[in-house]
């Protein structure tokens, strides 16, 4: 792997890029134990505009640019001060610790960038190159070696609540489980609400779960509904259920209507000629025959040769583009979903080679 000393002169990726609105950010699961590091939201909003530059394939490229003006879209503000910005800035350049499941209570203190150069212009918009660190690299690039999660940058870029990022990254991380229980202790550890302040439930839900929920539906493409589960009178877990993008469509569903509303899925997975194209079809509510399911199995393991989450990775990444799919077909009428959603993975491929193919 080539090394630099400095930012090229004009760095890897540039320009925004088309629909730069529907970049897509693949964090490997080790990064998204940042949650728990003093980075602020602003932060780390500007780590995932990076993640959502870059090609996570080719690591030789490595430095990207935020024209004028993206940097001021991702704080949420007109104009941002010079001394603000070398304070994100230096924040992003102080060491983390990265939690790396794949090793026996191990971690890594790193920092996440080699250098950075901001220039302002005359009125006041600034422009940032970045480019990652060497230690960051294997955390950054390749992230099929670690598992990730991939979501939109516009989900998070409107978000003003450091708990609303993190219960997003939380509840993306699951949505393959659709409905699930949480013990209310290890909410509170994700959300790093372990102060007194919240040892009642009571406040735990109105200065932080109500507040998280409005926020997600009114910025974000996530529904979900959640409540309290007790033991006697005791608030000991809270229940998830995610909407997919289809439910979202044939209306907004209360939480029983949701769970009456679905079929049983062992009637669905018996049309299928394996658990895993039975697994695989309900990213996409069944919608398409073993057939057709097995052309896309093709396809994802082509772009995801190595799934170390037993095919968990395939399975959300299926998920995001039916939903996607889903998310179009409502505006304009699809003569053939199957093969819009087959193109879309091809392009996927096309865009963006698998790891055999880069190793």
């Amino acid at each position: 792997m080539p090394r630099r000393k400095k930012l090229p002169e004009i760095p890897d990726y540039t320009g925004k890029g088309r629909n730069a609105e529907n970049h897509i950010v693949q964090k490997s699961t080790p990064l998204l134990s940042l949650s728990e590091s003093n980075l602020t939201l602003p932060e780390l909003k500007i780590l995932d505009a990076y993640l959502s530059r870059i090609n996570s394939h080719t690591p030789e490229k490595r430095f990207i640019r935020l024209e004028k003006g993206k940097i001021e879209e991702l704080l949420g503000v007109t104009q941002i001060k010079s001394s603000d910005l070398e304070k994100r800035i230096d924040n992003l350049f102080q060491p983390v610790t990265i939690r790396d499941e794949s090793k026996d209570r191990g971690f890594a203190k790193i920092a996440l960038f080699e250098k950075a150069a901001c220039y302002q212009d005359n009125d006041g918009l600034w422009q940032v190159d970045l480019g990652a660190s060497m230690s960051a690299m294997e955390y950054i690039f390749n992230p099929e070696n670690l598992g990730y999660l991939r979501y939109r940058l516009a989900n998070v870029i409107h978000l003003t609540s450091r708990y609303s990022y993190v219960l997003y990254l939380y509840l993306e991380r699951e949505r393959y489980r659709k409905t699930w229980e949480v013990p209310l202790d290890v909410l509170k550890g994700i959300l790093q609400c372990t102060a007194d302040t919240y040892s009642a439930f009571k406040r735990f839900n109105d200065l932080v779960l109500k507040k998280c929920h409005k926020e997600l539906v009114e910025k974000t493409n996530l529904r979900y509904v959640y409540e309290s589960v007790k033991k006697g009178r005791k608030v000991v877990a809270v229940r998830f259920t995610l909407e997919t993008l289809a439910d979202q469509l044939e209306g907004q569903l209360s939480f029983e209507s949701f769970e009456n509303h679905q079929s049983p899925i062992e009637d669905h997975a018996n049309q299928y000629s394996s658990e895993q194209l039975a697994f695989l079809a309900e990213a996409c509510e069944y919608e398409f025959p073993d057939k057709e399911m097995r052309v896309l199995l093709d396809l994802l393991l082509q772009f995801i040769p190595y799934d170390i989450q037993n095919g968990l990775e395939r399975f959300h990444y299926l998920r995001q583009k039916y939903d996607l799919l889903q998310l179009y077909a409502a505006k304009k009428k699809i003569a053939n979903r199957f093969q819009y959603l087959k193109t879309s993975i091809e392009r996927d491929i096309m865009e963006e080679p698998s790891k055999s193919q880069t190793l």
